[in-house]
C-alpha cells in the first residue's frame, strides 16, 4: 500500500534507509558512524534506495 502523505513518506524513507552498510562485512551501522562496528573498516556506503 503506497503512502500518499509526503511527511509520512519522508519519515518512512528516513527510517528504512537511514543507515550505512559496510562494504567488507555487510554489517548495518548507524547513520552517524565513521567506521564499522564489527570489523572497524572505514569502507561504508549508504543503504541503497530501490523503488
Amino acid at each position: 500500500m503506497p503512502i500518499s502523505d509526503q511527511e509520512k513518506l519522508r519519515i518512512a524513507i528516513e527510517h528504512r534507509f537511514g543507515y550505512w552498510i559496510c562494504r567488507n562485512c555487510g554489517a548495518r551501522n548507524p547513520i552517524n558512524a565513521e567506521k564499522c562496528r564489527r570489523c572497524k573498516s572505514k569502507n561504508l556506503r549508504p543503504k541503497r534506495f530501490k523503488h
